[in-house]
């Protein structure tokens, strides 16, 4: 029954996707589409922010989300706003798809940011199954956000994903990054522990927590692929070129909302940033090579120490 629920969200999410991605995409012409998009984010943006406004007085906590998840999808909607992240950004301040894109990646930023009030946060193990369902979903909304079927081809959108055939320089490349991952990572354990004592042993719980159910071999490598495949296609193909290299590194780290929000949080960051360098000088696909070999040899430290 687990599974079917899974597949249902997977599929719900992938359907959604494509609608509002068809919907941005042909706000490039329709007028009546693009005042559509605003009054799709602005309605809900006014009524959170006036009921986390009022909120706020009562249940401190309700009101913050709340008022956060106003803010996600009412800022991008303000073009000065858009113009400012322009300056240092790709972003196109009058292109539809690129605030539509903002509002939903904000959106998810503030759910992974801040939990529900009155839920515990805490995320359950993952199997080989919930693996492939997510990458999957992941490649599917990758491609639904580049316009695969309705403004580009197949092979257009490949090619927008970064997605090409590995050189010979490929692996390599990507397992010198796998290096310097490790590098971030390890800097930002070290800065936790001597700024915040505990925090490493919680992460870590939390990484043996998520990967209880496949702590072997084969479970390694699915989780590698499947983190691998479907943010690298995500995060590095689909919204770095639109994005940029920072932003889309900070949304990457911030999604990672299970580890919490530490010194810690500095490492998935510095990760971003090097796998967002990698995909821009050498392509998506060693960013990809790197992000399975790091996350594998991470769930096989975390069976090979228990």
């Amino acid at each position: 029954m687990a599974e079917v629920v899974e597949v249902f969200i997977g599929v719900t999410l992938v359907g959604v996707f494509y609608g509002l991605s068809y919907w941005a995409y042909r706000a490039r012409t329709d007028r009546s589409a693009h005042v559509g998009l605003y009054i799709l984010f602005g309605f809900p943006a006014v009524l959170l922010l006036v009921a986390g406004g009022a909120a706020i007085f009562h249940y401190l906590e309700l009101g913050m989300v709340v008022l956060a998840f106003g803010v996600a999808f009412g800022l991008p909607l303000l073009k000065p706003f858009r113009r400012a992240l322009a300056r240092f950004t790709p972003i196109d301040p009058g292109s539809p798809v690129d605030m539509a894109g903002l509002c939903v990646a904000f959106g998810v930023v503030v759910l992974s940011a801040f939990p529900v009030p009155g839920t515990s946060g805490e995320v359950g193990a993952v199997s080989i199954f919930s693996l492939i369902v997510n990458v999957l979903t992941f490649a599917a909304v990758a491609y639904a956000a580049v316009g695969w079927w309705f403004v580009r081809s197949g092979r257009e959108a490949t090619l927008r994903l970064g997605l090409d055939f590995p050189r010979r320089t490929t692996i390599p490349v990507a397992l010198g990054f796998v290096v310097l991952c490790l590098v971030a990572a390890v800097g930002a354990g070290l800065l936790a522990q001597i700024y915040q004592p505990g925090v490493t042993e919680d992460v870590n719980d939390v990484t043996r927590d998520l990967s209880s159910n496949i702590q072997n071999p084969i479970g390694a490598i699915v989780l590698g692929l499947s983190a691998g495949i479907g943010e690298e296609l995500l995060f590095r193909g689909a919204l770095q070129p639109r994005f940029g290299i920072v932003l889309t590194a900070g949304i990457f780290a911030v999604i990672h909302g299970q580890y919490g929000f530490n010194l810690i949080i500095l490492g998935l960051f510095g990760i971003g940033l090097l796998l967002g360098l990698e995909r821009k000088y050498f392509g998506t696909v060693a960013a990809i090579i790197t992000h399975a070999t790091f996350n594998a040899f991470v769930v096989a430290v975390q069976a090979g120490t228990g």
